[in-house]
């Protein structure tokens, strides 16, 4: 019933193109959702309305397109899903259907799609620097990463992998225009937040993270979830500092809820040997610091599943199960791997493939898993084994 609700607006809508926005302000990109590739801000629709953050002429059109049933290209992840005649729902009935976004369902399709609309649920990179170079990982995001590709340029295997996209406007944050106009653009649309969430690089490493969570510490958004991305491979300090200053923004009831993402793919040196500088014992210490302190708080652990996952997966999968009897609030979320090619879970072979088969029903026989946790990795399996 629900499904209907959405396909009855269109059959190729999703709010996310209206209510969810993600920011890359060093680069001045934008996309809504992470599966399509970011596209440009123009400089001069900026110039003349800071709402250009988010209500780019490009968006708009995906919009009007939505409205009109006619499915964006770009949104190719979501329509994979749909076509691989199974009965799992893809990311945008999900995204429509969340509590971000059910609410203004009747708001949106009642839009002509060129309207400037303010998101509920925003997704900022600030600053791009980050300690770690995982290997499916680009210059964009990780300033480890770009200094090695600025010394060494791109791997042979692919001229553009790991390549920025797009070169930063200013090395001096204060002096790019994009996060210029994004303080001017959002406390206009903050008090419409449901969700702010905050990822890079590694957000706990920058400056700006200071200024944004000294402005929530300021104010009061009593329907706000503070989420935050962080690979918690920093010093320990950092995160106790952050930690502290997040659970008095809890306790003051400036924000209603938070949220941590962090991100591993499998187990121990296996996780090791994908994510460049990841220490998986400091990891899992600085991990369940985290569970001890926000007991009331969801701890996502986002898995992006890819080849190199695969060999040490049960393990991983034992880990994450026990870390959740202790701490009940952890979740899992696993998607698949997109780009690079060359690390694609696609390239699975026939026994692996039985091991992936393996490792989804050691996840149900766990008997702890959640059927959304569950029905995340049965998309990941369906979608590998009709290749």
């Amino acid at each position: 019933m629900l499904k209907e609700t959405i396909d009855n607006i269109s059959p190729s809508f999703c709010s996310a193109k209206w209510l969810q926005l993600t920011l890359d302000l060093t680069r001045g990109q934008n996309h809504s959702c992470h599966h399509p590739e970011r596209h440009e801000i123009p400089l001069d629709e900026l110039e003349k309305n800071s709402a250009a953050l988010h209500n780019t002429e490009f968006k708009k059109k995906q919009r009007k397109k939505m409205l009109e049933g006619t499915r964006p290209e770009e949104c190719s992840y979501c329509w994979k899903i749909e076509d691989s005649q199974t009965d799992h729902f893809s990311d945008r009935y999900i995204k429509s259907l969340d509590v971000w976004s059910m609410p203004y369902l009747d708001k949106i399709k009642n839009l002509k799609g060129d309207e400037d609309v303010a998101p509920t649920y925003l997704e900022v990179m600030l600053d791009s620097v980050c300690q770690f170079q995982c290997s499916y990982c680009i210059a964009d995001i990780s300033s480890t990463i770009e200094a090695e590709m600025n010394q060494y340029g791109p791997y042979n295997v692919s001229n553009q992998h790991r390549m920025s996209r797009k070169n930063k406007l200013s090395k001096d944050l204060e002096q790019n225009p994009y996060i210029k106009a994004f303080w001017d653009w959002f406390p206009k649309v903050s008090n419409d937040l449901h969700v702010f969430r905050l990822t890079g690089g590694e957000p706990l490493l920058s400056q700006q993270t200071k200024k944004i969570i000294e402005y929530f510490l300021s104010n009061h958004f009593p329907q706000l979830t503070l989420a935050l991305n962080t690979n918690l491979g920093i010093k320990r300090e950092i995160i106790f500092d952050y930690a502290k200053k997040i659970r008095r923004l809890i306790d003051e009831k400036r924000i209603k809820d938070f949220e941590v993402y962090t991100s591993v793919d499998t187990y121990g040196q296996q996780a090791e040997y994908i994510r460049k500088g990841l220490n998986f014992k400091s990891f899992e210490e600085n991990l369940t610091h985290i569970l001890e302190l926000f007991p009331d708080q969801k701890v996502i652990i986002m898995c992006t599943y890819n080849l190199l996952s695969i060999p040490k997966f049960h393990l991983f999968l034992d880990w994450v199960a026990d870390l959740k009897k202790l701490y009940p609030q952890l979740q899992l979320d696993i998607s698949y791997l997109k780009n690079p090619e060359y690390l694609s879970a696609m390239l699975a072979d026939s026994s692996l493939k039985l091991k992936v088969d393996e490792d989804f029903r050691r996840m149900i026989n766990l008997n702890i898993f959640s059927p959304h946790e569950i029905n995340k990795f049965a998309r990941v399996r369906d979608w590998l084994m009709t290749f």
